[in-house]
């Protein structure tokens, strides 16, 4: 079937582009190819307009479901550390709150030590009479030796008590912030069992997925950390994450690294979500490489026939198939045709449909493929 453009009355919103011809073997070209010249021809497409008879060459996407690639991702603290119980006890007084900027050594909060504190005044009364009962020996060489040997074992007692005591407090082992305190006081613990979570807010870290040509330790590395771009730096490269898995059917090469933020100024906090570019959150379909057009932001697109109508698409680029193929994703929905040659510039929003035209021998039919396709006027 033949096909031509019609005009549409003066009032309708967009011309109408009646035309289109399948082609049953897709023409690769370069995307600058075909978007700015006909056939390969080098001559520049001209623009359509109401009554041209074009032909486009399109095919139908097949869409995969964003989510099948979807993983969550935040910010945590590089340093961060699970304070444990050093000893059984109630849980006396707890010092610091969730959120509490601490100093390293700090006390966060403190178990039960009546007893551990009355045994370290024992201690320190029997360290002070043993020196005092060294001093006042007499010269015999045995006396002395006794004294000599009491005081010593007044001083290991006293270290101990000392150390006894020393169990009963939780303290910060770094300058940070209290992420959460797990106890409450009065509560009865186990020596290890977890009483506060600290952290240092200097540095944040994520792991990511990323190609391997990007991965290199200390290399910049590009994120949006929710609403924000940010720019942090390659800390480690490691296999890739079990969880990127699915990332494996739209890169050829992609690996994990760990990306570390500097937070100086504090305005990043852990938790805060993390969107990877490399990973889509749009619809993702494989589109021939003839169809990747430039836009004029600077980013690419593709153009798609959707109801009968010519839409430009952005797009993000995903990984090559081969040399004539990749896969994008972008806002499509089911039934789009990407279009990848035709014989006219196309603006976004033209309306299209076939032309009524007489078929003649070897050209393309509503539902069927030409076995001896004939030459699309234009290319």
């Amino acid at each position: 079937m033949r096909f031509e453009l019609r005009g549409l009355p003066s009032s309708a919103s967009s011309a109408l582009i009646c035309a289109m011809a399948l082609s049953a073997n897709p023409v690769l070209a370069t995307a600058q190819d075909a978007a700015a010249t006909v056939g390969g021809t080098g001559e520049p497409k001209p623009v359509a307009n109401p009554g041209d008879q074009i032909v486009i060459k399109r095919e139908v996407l097949q869409l995969v479901d964003p989510q099948r690639y979807r993983v969550n991702f935040s910010l945590v603290p590089k340093s961060r550390v699970e304070l444990v119980a050093p000893a059984d006890g109630v849980i006396r007084a707890i010092g610091q709150k969730a959120g509490a900027k601490v100093a390293a050594q700090s006390e966060i909060l403190r178990l039960e030590n009546t007893r551990a504190k009355l045994m370290l005044d024992k201690a320190k009364a029997l360290f002070k009479a043993a020196t005092l009962e060294q001093k006042g020996a007499d010269g015999t060489e045995a006396s002395k030796s006794i004294a000599d040997a009491r005081l010593e074992a007044a001083k290991a007692d006293l270290d101990l008590a000392q150390l006894v005591f020393d169990q009963t407090s939780v303290r910060a082992p770094f300058d940070g912030e209290v992420e959460r305190v797990l106890v409450a006081p009065g509560e009865y613990v186990r020596a290890g069992q977890p009483v506060a979570v600290v952290f240092d807010p200097a540095q944040l870290v994520v792991e990511v997925p990323a190609e391997r040509t990007a991965a290199e330790v200390g290399k910049p590395f590009k994120l949006k950390v929710e609403a924000a771009e940010m720019e942090g730096k390659v800390d480690s490269v490691l296999p890739l994450n079990t969880r990127f898995d699915n990332l494996r059917d739209l890169f050829e090469t992609i690996t994990s690294v760990v990306v570390v933020l500097e937070n100086s100024d504090g305005k990043l906090k852990p938790g805060m979500t993390v969107y990877p570019s490399i990973v889509p959150r749009q619809t993702v379909s494989e589109v021939p490489a003839a169809a990747i057009l430039n836009s004029g932001d600077g980013g690419r697109k593709v153009q798609v026939v959707r109801l009968n109508v010519i839409r430009d698409i952005p797009v993000s680029l995903l990984a090559p198939i081969g040399t004539g193929r990749l896969f994008v994703s972008g806002p499509f929905v089911p039934g789009d045709e990407v279009v990848y040659q035709s014989s006219h510039e196309l603006g976004d929003g033209f309306q299209i449909q076939p032309s009524a035209l007489p078929a003649t021998p070897g050209t393309a039919t509503p539902g069927r493929t030409p076995t001896n396709p004939a030459p699309g006027v234009g290319f």
